[in-house]
């Protein structure tokens, strides 16, 4: 299946949903609390949203569960990783090695997903584009070994929750309500698991948080919310390692959002990022 032209937008568009609400978490004093307090009022946005969608059907309850217990390794994964390496060289190994992961793993499927060599040669670019943010600086010894071995984690973890969230809106039912039905519940069930995480771990410090940035995190929810719907919804028409790839430009954003936003040196390796990401969408089109 071929994403349209519409869809591929739409994509790209989600992506920079993505860029814009985990910029918001870097804005902010505490990125773990601002992560915590962004998922957690996801969930209760979605909560809202419940009497107004169906229940997805029961064979897509297993991919639901899966989904949650992935998110759980990916919010694990990351803060050890963010423990031991910098943002700029974590986040693009674990967002940059999910797309040929996801390919491997769909093919591997039952249902045996095959890109074309084009749509393959354009995972390949994204993928490239996006890892070489990674040495932006070289890698020297003030890296450890286990930011790198994390980040990879974290890449497993984001391929396990594509593909589990792309079967599952697949087996969710024929009707709009079920598939949307799909996306409300996989935000109500998960945000818990990071909200409970952080009020046990920082109590009176993440109350205090949240009253203070409440109004942040509200933004933030809702990109979250659009951004990852989009994604589940468009893994219905198109290959999983599309989407994903496709997806995985957020770096991109993220980059170049925080040249503007955050006064951050954009070095003239990222051009050449942003280039072979730009070279892969069209070739994935």
């Amino acid at each position: 299946m071929t994403l349209s032209l519409g869809m591929t937008l739409l994509i790209l568009l989600a992506a920079a949903m993505h860029a814009g609400w985990n910029v918001m978490v870097k804005i902010g004093s505490d990125a773990f609390l601002n992560m915590s307090l962004i998922v957690g009022l996801g969930g209760l946005l979605a909560l809202f949203v419940t009497p107004f969608v169906d229940f997805p059907d029961r064979a897509s309850w297993i991919y639901l569960f899966g989904s949650c217990m992935a998110h759980l390794g990916y919010y694990t994964f990351l803060v050890l990783a963010y423990r031991h390496g910098e943002l700029s060289l974590v986040y693009p190994i674990a967002r940059g090695s999910a797309p040929p992961l996801v390919a491997l793993a769909a093919f591997l499927l039952p249902t045996h997903q095959i890109l074309s060599p084009l749509q393959m040669a354009g995972v390949v670019s994204i993928s490239a584009g996006i890892l070489s943010l990674a040495a932006d600086k070289p890698v020297d010894r003030a890296h450890k070994w286990e930011a790198i071995a994390f980040g990879l984690l974290t890449g497993l973890t984001i391929m396990s929750y594509t593909l589990f969230d792309g079967e599952g809106i697949r087996n969710a039912g024929e009707t709009h309500e079920k598939q949307i039905g799909y996306i409300v519940w996989l935000f109500v069930l998960d945000a818990p698991l990071l909200a409970t995480y952080a009020l046990w771990t920082r109590g009176a410090e993440a109350r205090v948080f949240v009253r203070k940035n409440w109004k942040l995190g509200l933004c933030g929810a809702a990109l979250s919310l659009a951004a990852y719907g989009i994604a589940i919804i468009a893994m219905r028409f198109g290959e999983f390692a599309h989407v994903s790839a496709l997806r995985e430009t957020s770096v991109i954003f993220a980059a170049l959002m925080s040249a503007y936003l955050l006064k951050e040196r954009f070095r003239k390796r990222r051009y050449v990022s942003v280039t072979l990401v730009a070279l892969g969408a069209v070739l994935l089109h």
